[in-house]
């Protein structure tokens, strides 16, 4: 079970602007859903995982091909997915940079192949 906590907001435009925060967190698609209440409409922000039992959505925020990835297990499963939809190749490469003689981390990209 998946605690809502922090991602139902009862303005559009503000759902828009922390869907946006999501998305680069979490680093993956976010899907802002609506639900309609007498007391009012409220906005939830769900992953593409929570969305696979259905449902529909107002609005999504795509993580861009060029995101940089700090975790590598999101960018093997972004890879996937951007593989699937273009068609092609899709292969991970870790960025590094050289700080003071040591080869450090920097983030992961998507590679087009």
């Amino acid at each position: 079970m998946v605690s809502m906590a922090g991602n139902v907001y009862s303005d559009y435009d503000l759902a828009k602007v922390k869907a946006q925060e999501r998305m680069r967190e979490l680093e993956q698609d976010i899907f802002i859903c609506s639900s309609e209440y007498k007391s009012g409409k409220e906005f939830v922000l769900k992953t593409r995982r929570e969305m696979m039992n259905g449902g529909s959505y107002l609005h999504i925020v795509l993580l861009p091909f060029n995101h940089k990835f700090k975790d590598k297990h999101n960018a093997v499963r972004e890879a996937d997915r951007f593989a699937k939809q273009l068609k092609k190749v899709v292969t991970i490469k870790r960025n590094t940079y050289e700080e003071n003689g040591y080869n450090k981390f920097s983030h992961f990209s998507l590679c087009l192949t």
